[in-house]
């Protein structure tokens, strides 16, 4: 049993090491994530910092512990108004900012004189991870569908039970993932701030991930020409082609707000993120309450997509159950072909990322590997760009010669923005899809694959099911059969580690190239042999 912890301070210097040591050790007890504890005492000692200049001597209430099975922190200090959020202080700004975006910073509210701060850190991992699940769940549906196969007259009634099961678990995730995708784009453009701070760097890079992502998409559809079959039609056609693709262009933008949520329409629903981060974000403090809304709303629908999340294994049993009830002889060799291009296609990747920028800088290709290596072997072996963060940063600042400053900010916004590898692997993925339920691969499918790989790329949340809402629009966008959602999730699993670790090498180059072309790079220690 965990008890829950509460206690009265005088702010002072001394107060915010007690209070710092108090919150980590009691979220400890109710298991937080051990990375996430790190990062909150040091966002919640650099507030108190900034809060100490003029609130020194205030009363401090500390509560932590856990509520309803989830870790909870909340600090209140007596005294007027103190956003931090509104302080000087860039570096925190952005920071907290980029983390919010994982669910890891502070919600601060002023209420009955305090102002409070509120966090909810995740939970520490189960010893047993995802990928451990959903293979269990992929042999236990292989097994006992091949059991109920023999008898005949089982498989009507198995079906009466697992299938209603997973049309409900199916309904949940689409009524989830339309807002969920819509809110990420939004909350996330908020959250980025005002680029002007951070100048000449921040415009080039962002424009370098944007640009850099859909010709990746361009490249890896033209790769897919080569390895799918593509289903042209008659040559008299080609104008009517045309227009399905300027059409389907023009359709980007909505008739009204309410259908793209209906219909599932990830371009339109990124459309319209855009549209109202950027509004918000321009207007700034004059629709501060608006920004705050839709700020809580994105935490409420991302909290209920990870409580959704947790079904992945049982959604992916029961589709493959299902399957291995019905007439399945049309193979799982697409399944096997996903594996065989996505994750040579992410190797080959990250390769070329690093040979241009070598022949760029003309520095020893195996140096910059070599540089390079401890960060892409964590991100490979944890499926995770949050916990190679600390030796990303480290990395760029004293093995590839990018300012300290460049990569704070660089670093966290490219986690969330740039993801290369995933799109390699989601287009792909997509294709094998798509060729194993016969659905006709055209160009006009290409395109609106590119188009929309791209934006879901940029918009997918870093939580748990993030990758599963993105699976649902990207297959109802692309009319491919809700049973390939199970099954791209279960192979998603595995590609995860190699797209990761391709994305977080790439968001390396990419940022070096950024640095480099506004003369910020410091050539001289990226070709000097790592110690």
């Amino acid at each position: 049993m965990i008890s829950n912890h509460s206690e009265k301070f005088n702010l002072s210097e001394q107060t915010i090491d007690a209070v710092s040591a108090i919150c980590v050790q009691t979220l400890s007890e109710a298991g937080a994530d051990k990375k996430d504890i790190i990062r909150i005492r040091l966002s919640l000692e650099e507030i108190l910092g900034i809060w100490l200049e003029s609130l020194k001597g205030a009363l401090v209430h500390v509560d932590c512990g856990q509520k309803f099975g989830r870790a909870f922190l909340k600090i209140s200090v007596d005294g007027p108004v103190m956003d931090a959020w509104e302080d000087d202080n860039e570096a925190f700004l952005l920071s907290n900012n980029m983390l919010s975006q994982a669910g890891l910073s502070f919600t601060y509210a002023y209420k009955d004189g305090k102002n409070c701060l509120v966090c909810n850190p995740k939970k520490r991992k189960s010893s047993i991870g995802q990928p451990a699940l959903l293979l269990c769940a992929v042999f236990l549906a292989v097994v006992l569908g091949a059991a109920v196969r023999l008898f005949p007259r089982m498989q009507t009634a198995a079906l009466s039970v697992t299938q209603p099961l997973f049309d409900m678990i199916l309904g949940a995730l689409r009524a989830v993932s339309s807002p969920l995708v819509f809110l990420a784009v939004c909350c996330g453009i908020v959250g980025i701030g005002d680029l002007t701070m951070v100048g000449r760097i921040g415009k080039k890079l962002i424009l370098k991930m944007v640009v850099g992502t859909f010709a990746l998409g361009a490249v890896t559809a033209l790769a897919g020409c080569l390895l799918f079959p593509i289903t042209t039609k008659a040559g008299s056609e080609i104008s009517g082609n045309f227009s399905e693709v300027y059409q389907m262009v023009l359709g980007i933008v909505p008739s009204d707000i309410i259908s793209p949520f209906l219909n599932g329409n990830a371009l339109q629903l990124v459309f319209l993120g855009i549209c109202v981060g950027a509004a918000l974000l321009i207007l700034g403090e004059r629709v501060s309450a608006a920004q705050n809304i839709m700020m809580q709303v994105n935490e409420v629908v991302q909290f209920l997509m990870g409580a959704l999340g947790k079904t992945i294994p049982v959604f992916v049993f029961l589709s493959l159950f299902n399957l291995m009830l019905s007439d399945f002889d049309s193979g799982f060799s697409s399944l096997f072909k996903a594996f065989a291009i996505a994750i040579p296609g992410c190797l080959l990747l990250t390769l070329f990322y690093v040979l241009v920028l070598a022949v760029r800088l003309k520095v020893n290709p195996i140096l910059l590997m070599k540089k390079m290596l401890p960060t892409y072997l964590i991100s490979l072996t944890t499926a995770s760009s949050a916990a190679a963060l600390a030796t990303n940063l480290e990395t760029c600042v004293k093995d590839l010669g990018i300012p300290k400053k460049v990569a704070d900010f660089a670093i966290p916004l490219g986690q969330v923005l740039y993801k290369p590898g995933f799109v390699v692997g989601l287009l792909m993925l997509t294709l094998c899809m798509a060729e194993y339920y016969n659905v006709p691969i055209t160009p006009q499918i290409l395109i609106m694959a590119v188009l929309t790989t791209g934006l879901l790329s940029m918009a997918v949340p870093p939580i748990p099911g993030g990758a599963l809402s993105v699976f649902t629009v990207m297959f109802v966008q692309l009319g491919i059969p809700e049973g390939a959602i199970a099954l791209a999730v279960a192979v998603n699993a595995i590609l995860d580690f190699f797209m990761t670790s391709a994305g977080v090498s790439c968001l390396q180059v990419q940022v070096a190239h950024a640095a480099h072309s506004v003369g910020m790079l410091d050539e001289n220690k990226l070709k000097r042999s790592k110690s």
